[in-house]
């Protein structure tokens, strides 16, 4: 029940975050891009979810808002960023499988601020190679990764955002999902190996 009604405020939450803005105009994309929890979902999907569900809704995540998002700003549908992000969060979710659900949470929060990182490093090198504007040398690259296009809000902003999305939404997933700890477990009293002492002997 919980994995599902998660499931159902992930889907929400992408909703929300990534598409609606869209819509709201240039000041409402500047004010919410970014919050969007992709990586976090990505992450607890792979540690949380069956394995073809984690791929599923991790795959869904990226590419469903892709296409209406270019669609609604009238990009092109297909660009060097979709295979860069499909690549990433696959990444991610591959991450969570291996971690598992058994994770310490400061192991599952530690993992989502390193995908966080990783989104933020290798999507804007990519727009460093693909989008004009920067300069084909290392300060050209350091700009992508900081400042950004003047025309734009500075990418570290927009990842700063991302990160608190990414790391809120971790912790919502940790707390929901957490399994029953050992420690819990053995509070409880085990009877069963308890035997009745025999009858002394007349």
């Amino acid at each position: 029940m919980i994995p599902a009604l998660l499931l159902l405020i992930s889907a929400l939450s992408m909703i929300f975050f990534r598409i609606a803005p869209s819509f709201g105009g240039p000041e409402v994309i500047r004010t919410m891009a970014g919050f969007s929890p992709l990586m976090a979902l990505a992450l607890c999907g792979g540690a949380f979810f069956p394995r073809r569900a984690a791929w599923g809704i991790g795959m869904a995540a990226v590419i469903v808002p892709h296409f209406i998002i270019n669609a609604v700003q009238g990009y092109p549908l297909w660009d060097a960023n979709l295979p860069t992000l499909i690549a990433v969060t696959a990444v991610v979710a591959v991450a969570g499988k291996a971690v598992g659900a058994k994770a310490s949470a400061v192991v599952l929060i530690g993992v989502s601020l390193l995908s966080t990182v990783l989104f933020h490093l290798v999507t804007n090198t990519v727009s460093f190679f693909t989008v004009a504007g920067y300069a084909p040398t290392f300060a050209g690259w350091l700009q992508a990764q900081t400042t950004g296009l003047p025309q734009y809000p500075p990418t570290w902003l927009f990842s700063l955002k991302q990160l608190a999305g990414d790391l809120g939404f971790t912790m919502a997933f940790v707390l929901l999902c957490r399994r029953p700890s050992a420690a819990a477990r053995t509070e409880t009293p085990d009877t069963s190996a308890a035997v009745a002492a025999p009858a002394p002997a007349a």
